[in-house]
C-alpha cells in the first residue's frame, strides 16, 4: 500500500497569472491576435476590437475594450502569437500581476510599460468596469482583478 500524504505544502502561489480565480458569473470570448510584432499580448494583458472580424490587439485606452486574456498554456510562452485564438475574459475575477500598491475595490490601472496592474492613475491606463478584488503590496505579486460587464441599453421607445 502507497504511504499516506503527511504533510501539504505550503510554498504554492494561491494563483497563476491569467487563469481564473473561481467559477463564479464569468463570460468570455475568443479573438484572434493582431498587430502583435509590434505590441506582443500576455497574459491576463487588456485587449480591444481589431481592425477587423474577431480580431483583438492590446488595449490603448482609446479603443472598444473587450476585456482580459486568459493564460492558455499549450502555446509554450507568455505571448501570443499573430493570427493565434485568444481566450479573452469578459466578465469575472482574474489573476494579474501588481506593478505595485493595489487597493482591494479601487479601480484598476493598467500600466503599459510593464504589463502589470495599479491603483494608481497617474500616467496609467484605466481597465472600464475594473475593480481589485484583493490587495497587493508589491511590484510583482499577483492580484486580483474583478470585470463587470455592463448589459446593452434597452432599445428606444
Amino acid at each position: 500500500m502507497p504511504p499516506l500524504q503527511t504533510s501539504i505544502p505550503t510554498s504554492m502561489a494561491p494563483g497563476a497569472v491569467g487563469r481564473r480565480q473561481n467559477m463564479e458569473e464569468w463570460n468570455g470570448l475568443t479573438g484572434l491576435a493582431e498587430d502583435t510584432a509590434a505590441n506582443p499580448i500576455g497574459f491576463a494583458q487588456p485587449v480591444m476590437r481589431g481592425t477587423a472580424g474577431e480580431q483583438v490587439k492590446k488595449y490603448d485606452g482609446t479603443g472598444v475594450f473587450r476585456g482580459l486574456t486568459e493564460a492558455d498554456v499549450t502555446i509554450g510562452a507568455d505571448t501570443y502569437p499573430e493570427g493565434y485564438n485568444v481566450p479573452v475574459m469578459e466578465s469575472g475575477v482574474i489573476w494579474a500581476l501588481a506593478g505595485g500598491a493595489c487597493t482591494a475595490g479601487s479601480p484598476v490601472y493598467w500600466i503599459p510599460a510593464s504589463g502589470k496592474y495599479t491603483s494608481t492613475a497617474t500616467s496609467n491606463t484605466l481597465i472600464p468596469n475594473a475593480e481589485f478584488d484583493s490587495a497587493a503590496a508589491a511590484d510583482g505579486d499577483l492580484v486580483l482583478i474583478r470585470l463587470r460587464r455592463i448589459p446593452a441599453a434597452p432599445p428606444a421607445p
